[in-house]
């Protein structure tokens, strides 16, 4: 070890000042405080970033395909033979959407009528359905698949009897009795109070109609990453009649905000963290004037400028290290119990979920350190050049 470390150390040690001491506390909190506060913060921004986009994507298809005109498809077969061919296409469902009221007693609600099949058993509420008799819920009835939150609002269960009403042509209202069969949960308030799942045959018998012809089609991919690629290649297939729309397109305005965001609260806090590590400069300008004797001897030994700045640089260092760790220690600790306690809890009807969770990336945490070092860093060079800029004849003339 070098004897600049060793006396870094030992000045550390020792016994200083009441003021020297106290700002050497404030210095470690804030920087610590800085650290801790910009880790939670990345780690929420994140949570909610990533539950959002894992919901969105595993409710919502990758790439939706729609006329300009919004009608129904003449040809559905020869669309999804086109498009099956295409490498990074996992899956292709036919579907539509349109606006429908259910109602159940006294209660009635908006909602969207979708052509899907129904959730896997995994997802479906652990209610279970109620007897049949002969003389309620005749088989012949149609079968839907509510979400959790349009459900509990019209206080229906699985196996009860609704009234759905639909536009017939899009004008003549089509008043229908649907049996629940599923109620399932996405996690995602908007998608749970007001989607209704109905499968192709349900849908005919609903609507009355002979065959079915979708207005959209809902493409899953392969590579969630590469979907605008593949929305490219199926636009040069269908040609410009064809509106394609991939999910990081759809989504764009959503997860740009929750990226300003991020980007807000880091440039924010870093700021803090700035600020918090100026007091590593008081410390070591009232550090360095109360070495000023050990400076002077240490010169009159042979001591070079160097080794002068290399003793306060570890010493600022030293400090810089401490609260880095703390922070670091504290925020990971705070992030742990805060997904174990469930800490964050939302209004789902204003933010879409109820719960975010604290995730954390090893990779932020690392630049985090490194940006809260260089800072205290630049926090450390003036007392430091002051101290190599000292003059023993001059200190040993005022003693």
């Amino acid at each position: 070890m070098s004897f600049e470390l060793k006396l870094a150390r030992r000045y550390f040690r020792t016994r200083r000042k009441s003021l020297v001491r106290f700002t050497s506390f404030i210095a470690i909190v804030g920087i610590a405080a800085g650290v801790a506060s910009l880790i939670i913060a990345q780690a929420i921004a994140k949570g909610f970033s990533d539950e959002m986009r894992n919901k969105v994507l595993k409710n919502t298809s990758h790439i939706t395909i729609f006329n300009e005109s919004n009608t129904n498809f003449s040809n559905p077969q020869i669309i999804v033979q086109k498009i099956e061919e295409i490498e990074n296409v996992q899956n292709i469902e036919p579907t539509t959407y349109e606006s429908a009221v259910i109602s159940f007693n006294e209660n009635s609600g908006y909602g969207v009528l979708r052509v899907k099949e129904f959730p896997a058993k995994e997802q479906r509420s652990k209610e279970e359905p109620k007897e049949e008799t002969k003389n309620q819920r005749p088989k012949t009835k149609d079968q839907i698949s509510l979400g959790k939150e349009l459900a509990e609002k019209l206080k229906l269960k699985i196996g009860d009897e609704a009234e759905i009403i639909t536009l017939e042509n899009e004008e003549t209202p089509n008043n229908s009795k649907v049996i629940v069969k599923d109620i399932f949960e996405t996690g995602l308030y908007e998608y749970d109070s007001t989607w209704i799942f109905v499968d192709e045959r349900n849908y005919l018998k609903l609507k009355n109609l002979q065959k079915f012809s979708p207005k959209i089609f809902s493409v899953s991919v392969k590579d969630i990453y590469k979907a605008n690629e593949t929305a490219e290649k199926i636009r040069n297939i269908l040609g410009q009649d064809f509106k394609v729309l991939d999910w990081q397109e759809a989504n764009k305005p959503l997860f740009a905000a929750l990226s300003l965001e991020k980007k807000a609260a880091f440039a924010v806090i870093l700021l803090i963290i700035f600020i918090a590590s100026l007091n590593i400069t008081t410390t070591l300008s009232l550090l360095v004037n109360e070495r000023k004797t050990d400076i002077a001897i240490l010169r009159t030994c042979g001591a070079k400028t160097k080794n002068l700045v290399a003793i306060f640089l570890f010493e600022g260092i030293i400090l810089s290290l401490i609260g880095i760790i703390s922070g670091v220690i504290i925020g990971l600790l705070v992030c742990f119990l805060g997904n174990y306690f469930k800490i964050i809890s939302l209004s789902k009807e204003v933010y879409s979920l109820s719960y975010i969770p604290f995730r954390v990336d090893f990779s932020s945490v690392l630049l985090v350190i490194g940006l809260t070092f260089l800072l205290c860093l630049l926090a450390i060079i003036y007392p430091v050049l002051k101290a190599s800029k000292i003059k023993p004849l001059e200190i040993f003339r005022m003693q």
